[in-house]
């Protein structure tokens, strides 16, 4: 099977997936590529260049993989403080090259089944270089790239998406804007990256809003929370049962799931003013009669 890698600068994952690039003013570190993604089949291997810009300070590194897992529902991750035991995983890593401009080497041993393998190039400072603003404290700079693989035998990526937390409830006020926070589950343990469209339908059946989601990496066995946020003002004459109707499909364009929720658009404030001026004018009016009598 021809060996597959994509590179990809990942916007939609926070900075906080690494360790902070700027231990001190006078360090600053920077890796390229900082994430990497590999679809690569069992008994094949492949190779990636990764190098590290240093600025300021003169730093000796050393480069360690650590393994990586997802910590939330908005695509951040942890790395484990300790060096990874290379027996543990379906993968031979071999690093060659100088520290700050290493070589990786990936070869998948023989699988049947797909799988997935999260890791972090960690790159740490080493020996007498290592900052040190006080003479009682030490600081070691380090900062990580990220190393997604997947390895499938026959190129195929399982399927298990689902949506949760798209729950509504059944009336909105029209004065306020519409936006629910669904997520979306994968229960695989292959990363996917699934895209998306999202309508609102008016009770006429005409379509008032229309929104394309962002294609974010959902890694194996986690969560990740939709994302540009579903939100929707209604305007005044928006009134009565519309449907909101979510649609998963993959990158090239098949349904994965879809749901619908039905919610009333009703002008909750104006009523609740009119049923409390209604309660007032019933009071006094009623009153003023006992009075006269």
């Amino acid at each position: 099977m021809k060996k597959i890698i994509f590179l990809l600068l990942l916007l939609t994952f926070p900075f906080s997936l690494f360790p902070s690039p700027v231990i001190a003013e006078s360090v600053n570190l920077s890796i390229n590529p900082p994430v990497t993604e590999i679809l690569l089949a069992p008994g094949k291997k492949i190779s990636q260049v990764f190098t590290l810009q240093t600025s300021g300070l003169s730093l000796a590194v050393t480069p360690e993989i650590h393994l990586a897992k997802p910590s939330d529902s908005h695509g951040h991750m942890t790395i484990d403080p300790n060096p990874l035991n290379p027996n543990s995983l379906p993968l031979t890593i071999t690093i060659s090259g100088p520290p700050d401009n290493p070589t990786l080497t990936f070869e998948a041993a023989s699988s049947d089944v797909s799988q997935d393998v999260y890791l972090a190039l960690v790159f740490r400072s080493v020996g007498e270089n290592s900052y040190s603003p006080t003479n009682s404290t030490q600081i070691s700079p380090a900062i990580s790239a990220l190393i997604l693989v997947t390895i499938t035998p026959d190129g195929l990526i399982p399927t298990n998406l689902a949506i949760r937390d798209f729950t509504l409830p059944p009336l909105h006020d029209s004065w306020l804007p519409l936006t629910p926070t669904p997520s979306l589950v994968n229960s695989s343990s292959i990363m996917i990256r699934p895209e998306g469209q999202y309508k609102i339908i008016s009770p006429t059946g005409k379509t008032v809003f229309s929104l394309s989601l962002y294609p974010n990496l959902i890694l194996g066995n986690s969560s990740r929370t939709i994302t540009p946020p579903l939100s929707w003002s209604p305007k005044w004459y928006d009134l009565g049962p519309y449907r909101l109707h979510l649609t998963i499909t993959s990158l090239g364009d098949t349904k994965i799931t879809e749901e619908t929720k039905t919610i009333w658009i009703l002008p909750l404030r104006l009523l609740l003013v009119l049923f409390i001026l209604a309660i007032t004018f019933y009071y006094f009016t009623t009153h003023q009669k006992i009075s006269i009598l």
